[in-house]
């Protein structure tokens, strides 16, 4: 198995345990405190996209479900022009399909999308959005894209250069 399906089974395997976990043993709306106000486990059942959105629209669990296959598929037939070609690019490119997959089970299984992790960040910002694990892999996994896209890890040893009758295109001289 290649590291991108790897590292996507692993997430969508986590995103689905939690949420069973959660599903089982946390009553709607009921919130388990675990830092304090700071942060506690609270079970949300959430029929909309990100924050909620489009939680009222008719239909909009079969739109976001439609939406989110349209993006897998997307993705993965432009993942060659995407760059996904070195270790940690394809690490962030499974950890955005597993969590794409996470939230699209929830949606097609139970209706909506199992939200638990709850952040109140104090008096100015508030009781932030509950969210999952899935959420979570999708937002670090763009950010881990976008970071060794654009600030490549530049390698401590050189690479030795090819003779010239090995590199590629160039018949090898006699």
């Amino acid at each position: 198995m290649n590291v991108l399906a790897l590292t996507a089974a692993l997430v969508l395997a986590l995103d689905q345990i939690t949420k069973w976990l959660v599903l089982h043993h946390i009553h709607p709306h009921q919130e388990i405190p675990v830092i304090g106000k700071f942060f506690s486990l609270t079970h949300v059942l959430n029929r909309g996209a990100a924050w909620g959105m489009f939680a009222h629209f008719p239909h909009s669990n079969v739109i976001l479900a439609t939406f989110s296959i349209l993006t897998v598929l997307g993705l993965w037939m432009m993942r060659r022009s995407l760059a996904v070609v070195s270790l940690p690019h394809r690490i962030a490119f499974g950890m955005i399909v597993g969590g794409i997959f996470g939230n699209l089970t929830d949606r097609v299984v139970r209706g909506s999308v199992v939200d638990f992790l709850d952040f109140y960040l104090g008096e100015v910002i508030g009781r932030w959005p509950a969210f999952n694990i899935a959420d979570s892999t999708i937002c670090i996994g763009v950010f881990f894209y976008l970071m060794v896209t654009f600030w490549p890890v530049k390698s401590k040893t050189p690479v030795p250069e090819l003779p010239s009758h090995r590199k590629f295109g160039t018949p090898p001289t006699k």
